[in-house]
């Protein structure tokens, strides 16, 4: 059933995710891992990212360091803040429990 939610349909995707050429898989993934351990953790969010590994976010070893690529930090009115730490221009996309914003 999820892969017609998620996919149309269609089948999923074979093989991994090039984080590297495309950070937004990586980025949105990461948001639906803080959900899920914020779901399963008493509504409470995730002091780091580290903290999601492996049992809400499997990452092969070798893509552990993209990690590094989003910044995270919990907040007091916002649940959390979830973007990428260096944005290329138009792309500053800040996700947090409250939803999506663009900025800028």
């Amino acid at each position: 059933m999820w892969g017609v939610i998620l996919f149309g349909g269609q089948q999923a995707p074979a093989g991994t995710a090039d984080f590297a050429n495309q950070p937004r898989v990586l980025l949105f993934m990461v948001d639906s891992s803080i959900k899920r351990y914020a779901h399963y953790e008493g509504n409470q969010y995730p002091a780091k990212l580290s903290d999601l590994i492996p049992k809400y976010l499997r990452l092969p070893e070798q893509d552990l360091p993209q990690l590094q690529n989003l910044s995270y930090e919990r907040d007091q009115a916002l649940g959390y803040r979830l973007s990428f730490a260096k944005p290329k221009p138009g792309e500053k996309i800040v996700i947090t429990a409250k939803g999506i914003r663009y900025e800028g």
